[in-house]
């Protein structure tokens, strides 16, 4: 049976672009963290299926195929690697089975079919060397996350961040702040009136957040920033683990620790937070874990983060 060009380039791009969004309907069925995992894994069995059909079918194209990979081909088998370790302990084994079931035989199904010419496994390698070099798209966002989901500050450190500036931003008038966000976090609304931004975790559907608030201080008081006054601010029902005391570019800060329970709700949320104070106000940069149900221990988890959020408040410049 003669495919035609079209048919070709479908074929290929089912294997890397459009395979995460078809055959999984169960991924309603998920969290929000595990059906991202999901598609990320799916996105990227897709491509390596697609890449592995290409070298068998064309092996003149070796060199093609490791220019068009080698830029990501590390942050990729990361991804991979973490997202069958997360995804074993989020599933039971039967349903992670069963899910690599499902996905191989899509896969098989897909690369059954021969690619008719040299040049079409040409176009697709150009392709995704073009989608390699922007990492922009939803997958991508995925495979950040997951390639640093047991190393969360490596993201900023490999260099994969923006830049959220205050200036002329509408909650935060007449400051001029540059906080540097891991580039996978996506930035949401709050509610509270003195969150200026939200950030959250994986694309939006972690349970890590960062975000910056901003208070006004009293006129007529004299504020100090330490470990007396921190505790007179905190609510009754949330704990006061520890301080310390650090600079915020240059300028005397402070680091908090706390832990807020919400009895009614039964559930609580860690925090760090970094805060400083300049012009008669308070800046308070936080990174928070949660919520969760309230008799889970976030020790472990606020360690594992503790880097992260400190890294940001590290590289965190105010203006004059």
């Amino acid at each position: 049976m003669i495919i035609s060009r079209n048919k070709i380039k479908k074929n290929l791009l089912v294997l890397y672009f459009v395979l995460p969004s078809l055959g999984f309907g169960q991924v309603q069925e998920y969290s929000p963290k595990v059906a991202l995992a999901v598609e990320t894994y799916a996105f990227l069995k897709g491509r390596s299926a697609a890449l592995k059909n290409i070298a068998k079918q064309f092996p003149a194209l070796k060199s093609e195929i490791t220019t068009a990979t080698k830029s990501t081909g590390v942050l990729f088998a990361r991804a991979e690697q973490n997202i069958e370790q997360f995804l074993s302990n989020e599933l039971p084994e039967e349903s992670f089975n069963s899910l690599k079931n499902q996905l191989n035989a899509m896969l098989t199904e897909q690369t059954e079919r021969p690619i008719e010419k040299e040049q079409h496994a040409r176009d697709f390698l150009e392709k995704i060397s073009s989608k390699s070099s922007t990492l922009n798209t939803l997958q991508s966002k995925g495979i950040i996350s997951f390639a640093y989901h047991d190393v969360p500050h490596q993201e900023i450190t490999d260099g994969h961040l923006k830049i959220f500036t205050t200036k002329d931003h509408p909650k935060a008038a007449e400051t001029d702040l540059e906080i540097p966000i891991p580039a996978s976090w996506q930035a949401q609304e709050a509610e509270m009136t003195q969150t200026v931004q939200q950030f959250t975790s994986f694309h939006g559907k972690g349970i890590e957040k960062i975000l910056l608030l901003i208070y006004d201080l009293p006129a007529d008081q004299n504020f100090k920033l330490d470990k007396k006054s921190v505790s007179e601010i905190i609510p009754p029902q949330t704990e006061l683990i520890r301080t310390e005391a650090i600079k915020i570019d240059g300028r005397p800060a402070i680091m908090v620790e706390v832990e807020e329970n919400i009895p009614h709700e039964k559930i609580k949320i860690r925090m760090l937070q970094f805060m400083f104070t300049q012009d008669r106000k308070l800046y308070c940069i936080q990174g928070s874990i949660g919520p969760v149900e309230s008799n889970k221990n976030l020790d472990l988890h606020i360690k594992k983060y503790e880097p992260l959020f400190r890294l940001i408040a590290s590289r965190t410049q105010v203006g004059k």
